[in-house]
């Protein structure tokens, strides 16, 4: 074997001894949800147009807003604290986390169905009230199979994630195909296909979902543990999509939804890194827990910086390439219509590079149970977004909003990586974990 065939040999191996056999099939599952979403794009992008397509990803946010609430208030606590579970408190703790998603998400239909239809009033746009039904009904069904997911991650059922994902997310494309070739697809068909193909892959995950009680005890009881935890997660995550999504807002208030379509597009194709992100994202937290648990905090900084090292490296070199020719990538995706937002997509290259150190920063913090410095760290986003997002959309165009979007995530990440640092270092410091700490 030559040299070189002996490097490549021994890179391969060192990455696959990174994983562990629920990280691969996260891996597996999120190729899936990703490459779906990927496709999905990619066909909305080309049978839609520029113009509908940023309407429907302009109402798509609304959908990705709820979801970020749904992360804050139920499944990130659920990470940190379900695998710390005694096996005879099971039935009763899933209980009442599924008590809490099942008044979330009926809460979100009513809020997100309420909004579209106000606003429509308000502004006297058709299309609002058109989108109200689909969208709400999509905002329910995503979130529940989405929570499902997380579930089957959290209590290391890797296998039924990936089968629940695929009969949700694999179903999408051939009736989105199937509305373009008979002429009804535009904005609301697609999001009535998503919500349908969601429901789908919600009874699945009903079906499969382990024995549980409903306690009132142990609802409130689990209520407050959460809430220790989500009280700093929620308001970051309200301000985690207002940072991230106020600079995606103002470039369409001066240049149209044309712009909105633009930027869609452009993180479409950095979307591929979802693949590993988002699967480290499902199985991280909760494997750090884990270590911090049966090892204490080295053995927990050791993985997170495994995971560093591998997945950023990964993630870096993807944005390299994207970055070194994006006319190119945008050309043979979508077209020659996409090819004068070419500098969009280079600067969000940058902007995913940066964005991977999220991954094991936030993962540290919520073994350890302390989320504050994520809610300063979306405080600081936010009043760095609300400052500069129309200022640098209206003086520089699309890449005054990209340089706001990037900057937010400077801001984060210099703020999250301090604070697990000092926060690690003064937990190594005591000799054991306290024997009060939660299991």
């Amino acid at each position: 074997m030559s040299a070189k065939g002996t490097l490549w040999e021994r890179s391969r191996i060192r990455l696959l001894g990174h994983l562990g056999r629920r990280e691969r099939w996260a891996l597996s599952d999120q190729a899936i949800c990703s490459g779906t979403n990927f496709l999905t794009n990619v066909m909305l992008a080309r049978f839609l147009g520029l113009r509908e397509f940023g309407v429907f990803a302009l109402a798509w946010m609304s959908v990705l807003f709820v979801n970020n609430l749904q992360s804050a208030l139920i499944v990130g606590p659920m990470t940190s604290v379900g695998p710390k579970q005694e096996e005879k408190d099971r039935p009763s703790y899933f209980g009442a986390v599924l008590f809490q998603e099942l008044v979330l998400v009926s809460l979100c239909f009513v809020l997100v169905f309420a909004a579209l239809m106000l606003s429509g009033n308000f502004f006297r746009h058709e299309d609002l009230h058109r989108l109200a039904m689909p969208l709400a009904v999509s905002a329910f069904a995503y979130q529940m199979q989405d929570f499902f997911r997380r579930y089957f991650f959290v209590t290391r059922q890797s296998r039924r994630a990936l089968a629940d994902d695929a009969l949700s997310y694999l179903t999408q494309l051939p009736i989105l195909f199937f509305l373009h070739r008979t002429g009804h697809l535009n904005s609301a068909t697609a999001l009535w296909a998503m919500a349908g193909t969601s429901i789908l892959g919600l009874v699945v995950g009903w079906i499969w979902f382990e024995p549980i009680e409903f306690h009132s005890m142990w609802i409130k009881a689990i209520w407050w543990r959460h809430w220790k935890i989500a009280r700093w997660l929620s308001p970051s995550a309200l301000m985690q999509w207002a940072a991230g999504n106020l600079f995606t807002i103002a470039a369409p208030v001066y240049y149209g939804p044309a712009a909105a379509g633009a930027m869609r597009a452009s993180v479409n194709l950095l979307g591929v890194t979802h693949l590993w992100v988002q699967g480290l994202e499902n199985v991280v937290p909760a494997e750090a827990a884990r270590r911090l648990r049966a090892g204490g905090v080295h053995s927990m900084l050791a993985y997170t910086r495994s995971i560093l090292v591998t997945w950023g490296g990964l993630t870096l070199l993807f944005a390299i390439i994207l970055g070194a020719a994006p006319g190119f990538w945008l050309r043979l995706m979508y077209g020659p219509q996409m090819v004068p937002y070419a500098y969009v997509l280079r600067l969000y290259a940058l902007f995913y590079a940066i964005l991977f150190l999220a991954v094991p920063l936030r993962a540290g913090l919520i073994a350890l149970e302390f989320t504050a410095p994520i809610f300063w760290s979306y405080l600081a986003m936010t009043a760095f977004s609300m400052t500069l997002a129309f200022p640098l959309a209206r003086w520089l165009g699309l890449s005054g909003s990209m340089i706001g979007i990037i900057g937010t995530q400077i801001v984060s990440q210099s703020i999250i990586g301090t604070a697990l640092f000092f926060r690690a270092r003064r937990v190594a410091r005591d000799e054991t974990l306290e024997p009060g700490f939660p299991s």
